[in-house]
């Protein structure tokens, strides 16, 4: 019986949370707009526990809202091309976090760095930002060494592991940002990471651009003298006497304040495709390539729409503003894609029911014509999880019901926003006595038609934790729904992180902190 009143929150608790907002928030949803479903804008300042708006409206916003940056804003400075290099693997890892090896998820050892790449078009005198743009990285660890590739020129064997290897596709904004570690160094080579931008339609690449960055020496200097990177010898290439090196690709760094760095690179391209017709399309919740028939996804380019405009009314529309997804399917069927929104450099929509899992081609049409076109593969389960902060990482997008031992019934925020980091962190999850019953209702997509609850499974801190209910919300279209119980034994734990496989799948990894 127990299992069967957690079960029911997938329904009639969601609902009443839901009714807390009015009407609108269940019928015409009005200004609710979850985010991962809308697109990203200016986040609100407290995750409430009031309504399922509040928990998946973190970037809630007005469309008009969104105003693009002024040319005068952007630093379309163009770079020099440089070699690619003898170590670039095409891994098809779609991660901002690219510091551990996938299969093992042990993270290379080092100064923690985050790099924001601005991409951007240059023609003629014009400037703009260039969305849906695959931006790939990749460097050696701590010690020198690059993941993937055969013994030889003083690397081991490592093919296999794929760590400090990614690509983000750039936003609305033409950013692409990762999270990896300070580089070392190896014989005849200064500090450096590789980078690689390149622009697809469909299958076939339109566009590539390859370079590297380089760091300062006297930076580098400080650095080496922390662990592991000081078990090495001293390096004898510097930016002087490196050869490949250029001052027009040194990255400016900074402190982050918490012993790691920081760094934003802007580049303009020239030379891009004047009609780019490439689509790139990802899982809406994880931002990985996974997406699952009924599941809501992310669709990146470039002229897609005139306008930013969100629907307004369920069930869902198939044309906003002139515009349409269709999607052709592994039989050859074709649907018309229910949209969320529709914006010039990406539109959300759900994949549509019916659809076949297998190889498909989404084409995006405007006023019946043509203007994008990609493939995608559709898999049954892919599993996603949506973050507070609308990227896939980070706080989850989550409630907590709070069970007391006379059976009243409350939930609590996970999440709240920082306006010093400009980012939502996790709000700590008290316990409470020991007569508390906690769970965590987590939301998401891509999983609704897991063959049975028993093959999803929950760690928590790396704690098993039960899955009760795992399916589809019931009153928005393509979401999801996980009913997690939280193990007493997390007390006192602090930050953890929240893994959740189906059907031995893992969806992307979400934190939590318990007090």
């Amino acid at each position: 019986m127990k299992k069967r009143s957690v079960d029911l929150v997938s329904r009639r608790q969601t609902l009443r949370l839901i009714g807390a907002a009015g009407a609108t928030a269940l019928v015409g949803w009005g200004d609710v707009r979850p985010s991962g479903i809308w697109p990203a804008g200016l986040p609100g300042s407290v995750v409430h526990a009031g309504s399922l708006s509040d928990v998946l409206g973190p970037a809630l916003f007005s469309p008009s809202a969104r105003v693009p940056k002024a040319v005068g804003e952007l630093a379309c400075v163009a770079r020099p091309a440089l070699t690619e290099g003898p170590y670039f693997v095409d891994e098809l890892l779609n991660r901002s976090d690219i510091r551990s090896d996938p299969t093992t998820g042990v993270a290379r050892a080092g100064v923690p760095l985050r790099l924001k790449i601005n991409v951007n078009q240059v023609s003629g005198t014009s400037c703009a930002p260039l969305p849906g743009a695959l931006v790939d990285i990749w460097h050696c660890d701590a010690l020198g060494l690059y993941s993937d590739v055969n013994a030889g020129m003083g690397n081991p064997d490592t093919r296999g592991q794929k760590f400090l290897r990614g690509y983000q596709v750039t936003d609305n904004d033409g950013s692409a940002q990762f999270t990896t570690i300070y580089p070392g160094y190896y014989t005849g080579r200064s500090v450096h990471i590789h980078f690689k931008i390149r622009l697809f339609a469909g299958s076939q690449r339109t566009f590539e651009f390859t370079s590297q960055v380089f760091f300062d020496d006297s930076l580098t200097d400080q650095v080496f003298t922390q662990t592991p990177y000081n078990t090495k010898s001293a390096r004898g290439t510097r930016n002087t006497n490196g050869g490949i090196y250029s001052s027009q690709v040194l990255l400016s760094v900074t402190s982050d304040g918490q012993g790691g760095y920081a760094s934003t690179f802007d580049i303009g391209l020239t030379g891009v495709p004047s009609s780019v017709a490439s689509i790139s399309t990802v899982s809406a919740a994880s931002f990985s390539a996974g997406v699952a028939s009924e599941g809501i996804a992310a669709l990146f380019g470039a002229g897609l729409a005139d306008s930013t405009i969100s629907a307004a009314t369920q069930p869902l529309p198939t044309t906003l503003g002139g515009v349409q997804v269709r999607i052709r399917d592994a039989a050859g069927t074709e649907r018309a894609a229910p949209l969320f929104f529709v914006s010039p450099g990406q539109i959300n929509s759900q994949i549509p029911p019916g659809t076949i899992p297998g190889s498909a081609v989404l084409s995006v049409l405007r006023n019946n014509t043509a203007v994008g076109q990609g493939t995608a593969v559709i898999d049954t389960i892919a599993p996603g999880l949506f973050t507070a902060n609308a990227n896939g990482q980070g706080v989850a997008a989550a409630l907590v019901l709070r069970v007391k031992s006379e059976g009243t019934q409350t939930y609590e925020g996970v999440g709240q926003f920082d306006q010093a980091q400009n980012r939502f962190t996790a709000l700590p999850i008290d316990l409470g006595p020991s007569t508390d019953r906690l769970y965590l209702i987590g939301f998401g997509t891509g999983f609704r038609y897991r063959s049975s609850v028993s093959g999803v499974t929950a760690t928590i801190g790396g704690t098993n934790a039960d899955v009760l209910f795992a399916g589809a919300q019931g009153s928005y279209d393509g979401l999801d729904q996980a009913n997690i119980a939280i193990p007493r034994s997390l007390a006192g734990r602090g930050d953890a992180d929240l893994v959740l496989r189906v059907g031995g799948t893992t969806a992307n990894t979400v934190s939590l902190n318990i007090k």
